[in-house]
């Protein structure tokens, strides 16, 4: 909605000062993608600092890169204040610096690092700064924190299993050791506990001792706590978690280092033809996607529900590892991992291709072969492919991880199964719509989409999802006071083993001054603030509502201080059953406090995401990483994903349940 208002390495780098030695930072997987008149460059940094960032330019080169020219109508992971990690994504919109292009493209990557910003999240006027992540001599993962007290004197509690690491194998990892200031607890279960006073600062350090030696990166850093505050009429306890993404595991310990240094990085991609030229092709027709191995096994495509039986394989299988269940010919393995062959077809071409959230390259025939690895239990393989269209397709089978005993033990979604299909367990979902076309101020411009866009949302909840339509208002033009009506009803009706959808589409207005986000209900006047609606009395509501997940998508600004953005995985960055376990409080926006267009493609590609998903379960996050990149290259906008502050996060995820 508007607001209101593959790749050659080429490095060189000269160091000027450092205090401590790290591992070599470079630039690698720069991929090059077309989509529609645009490109796409996914790359990644790695070997970089802890809050290390860098200025990252992109050039092309048509010569056989013998010369190179900047790009510069780019957008998303460029410019300054650039962090290291995966999943970085630059989009050139081609045709606003060339009339055409038709020509085999090399394209570079300079960066250059003089800085590091300090990695840091608050909890309730604590502060905790993330000083290193690092190996040991002896080979573990230390993890050192500074921690100061913005607030009233307190107990801190931190216990142990509660600090984890996940790998980007979405393997966890908990503290075995952990010491805040001069309190130790060296079990997996201690619970470090020490009084901090207004002001002070104290170092705590965590120990995690099983940690593979490959492990060079972390997924995601979760950092449990516990707030005790002694006051008048009793004890106050807030419970919390933090949560940092995307982390290096440096080999040396970085606390108190500065990185006062120019660190020069250079990544050249190899030749690839590229043809955009200004012609409309119509092409709303999705790719075609053909299984080649496992051999003789049905894809099942969006009429999938829950419940549904695995894969049925019509030849018996000469690999020994593979046997059949009682059940049936269903396809079963001890196997950690099995290998996907497929081909994907399209007349416009393919932009991309994932395997349960693992990237593929097809080759030059569409072939691709991509290493999935297995759960115990049931695992759905899930192929998703993207034509150079946006026209989507995704297709599914199962396949069955015995345990190495050759039982056959439940995986996640079968666990989850178990919740969803008994009426005495199954959680209520429950949903606020709103869509805001008329404005009555002549003042405000009226839009033509967002009813249209929230009727859209509105019918695939409730007809593929476990959304009853009683449990679901859907406001058009709403007022203020409407709003407010809707989510104090909510409060009153919403229990803790409920979950809550919230969506709005509308004009919305971003303060830069008072750092205030507004959405903009039907009967505001655009001279005064009176019938607007803060974000921050949204985030309250979120906050009393006693849910045990909820998810504001706002096709409007959300965001600012209230609202802590993360980077999106698009396997998800956790297992689907603890992210279910655990209470969250998650958002997603179509923008980051910029112009939002009246046409949404944010919303077209929710809804289409939804519409073609084949899950049984899908998070949020990955919903949002799955439409990120077709969103970020397709519209002006930056759409954004992350969790509501001091709102009940626990670190889990919400879910969409197929019926």
């Amino acid at each position: 909605m508007k607001t209101f208002i593959k790749a050659t390495l080429l490095s060189a780098w000269s160091i000027i000062g450092l205090l401590a030695t790290t591992q070599a930072q470079e630039f690698s997987k720069l991929t090059p993608k077309q989509i529609g008149d645009k490109i796409t460059l996914e790359y990644a940094i790695s070997g970089e600092a802890v809050g290390q960032q860098f200025t990252v330019s992109p050039f092309y080169s048509i010569d056989g890169g013998k010369s190179f020219l900047p790009l510069k109508s780019v957008k998303g992971n460029v410019g300054n204040n650039i962090p290291g990690g995966r999943n970085q994504i630059i989009v050139w919109d081609v045709l606003k610096d060339l009339k055409e292009l038709d020509s085999d493209v090399v394209f570079k990557l300079e960066g250059v690092s003089k800085s590091v910003v300090p990695l840091q999240d608050d909890f309730r006027d604590v502060l905790f700064k993330l000083e290193s992540l690092n190996r040991t001599p002896d080979g573990n993962v230390e993890l050192i924190l500074s921690i100061t007290n913005n607030g009233p004197t307190r107990d801190l509690k931190m216990i142990n299993g509660l600090i984890t690491i996940t790998d980007f194998n979405k393997r966890k990892y908990d503290a075995q050791k952990g010491k805040i200031a001069e309190v130790e607890g060296n079990e997996r279960y201690s619970t470090p506990q020490r009084t901090i006073k207004k002001g002070e600062n104290v170092k705590a350090r965590f120990l995690f001792e099983r940690v593979p030696a490959e492990v060079d990166r972390a997924m995601r850093l979760d950092i449990g706590i516990e707030l005790i505050t002694d006051e008048t009429y009793g004890i106050d306890l807030k419970i919390g978690k933090l949560q940092f993404r995307d982390l290096p595991v440096s080999t040396v310990q970085t606390t108190g280092m500065r990185v006062e240094q120019t660190k020069k990085l250079q990544l050249a991609s190899s030749p690839e033809h590229f043809t955009i030229r200004k012609v409309e092709v119509v092409d709303n027709n999705p790719p075609v996607i053909e299984l080649i191995s496992p051999a003789n096994i049905p894809l099942v495509g969006k009429e999938a529900t829950r419940g549904r039986p695995y894969a049925q394989s019509s030849i018996g299988m000469d690999d020994k590892r593979l046997r059949s269940l009682a059940t049936g010919e269903e396809l079963a393995t001890t196997d950690e991992f099995t290998m996907v062959k497929a081909k994907v077809t399209d007349e416009s071409g393919i932009y991309d291709v994932t395997v349960n959230g693992i990237s593929a390259e097809p080759a030059k025939d569409g072939v691709f072969q991509v290493k999935v690895p297995l759960e115990i239990g049931r695992n759905e393989i899930v192929i998703r492919a993207v034509d150079l269209r946006q026209n989507s397709i995704e297709k599914k089978f199962f396949v069955l991880r015995k345990s190495p005993s050759g039982k056959v033990a439940k995986g996640d979604t079968e666990e989850l199964d178990l919740v969803f299909d008994s009426p005495k367990t199954a959680p209520r979902y429950f949903a606020l719509i709103m869509g805001a076309n008329d404005y009555a101020d002549d003042a405000i411009t009226d839009l033509d989409n967002p009813i249209q866009d929230a009727t859209k949302l509105y019918n695939v909840l409730v007809n593929r999802y476990t959304f009853d339509p009683s449990n679901v208002i859907f406001l058009k033009n709403p007022t203020r006071e409407q709003m407010i009506n809707a989510m104090d009803w909510l409060t009153r009706k919403v229990t803790k083993y409920d979950n809550l959808l919230v969506f709005y589409a509308g004009h919305g207005f971003w303060d830069k001054e008072t750092d205030f986000g507004y959405w903009i209900p039907t009967d505001s006047k655009s001279n005064s603030t009176a019938n607007w609606l803060a974000n921050s009395q949204i985030k309250d509501y979120v906050a009393a509502i006693k849910s045990k997940h909820t998810l504001v998508i706002a096709d409007a600004c959300f965001g600012g201080s209230i609202f802590r953005s993360r980077k999106a995985f698009e396997e998800g960055s956790q297992s689907v059953k603890k992210a279910f376990d655990a209470p969250s409080r998650k958002a997603m926006t179509s923008g980051n406090l910029t112009e939002v267009p009246d046409r949404s493609v944010f919303l077209e590609q929710l809804v289409d995401k939804l519409n073609n998903n084949t899950k049984s379960y899908v998070t949020a996050e990955e919903l949002f990483a799955s439409i990120r990149n077709v969103v970020l290259s397709s519209s002006p906008v930056t759409p954004m994903y992350g969790d509501i502050k001091d709102a009940g996060d626990q670190g889990g995820d919400f879910i969409f349940v197929l019926k």
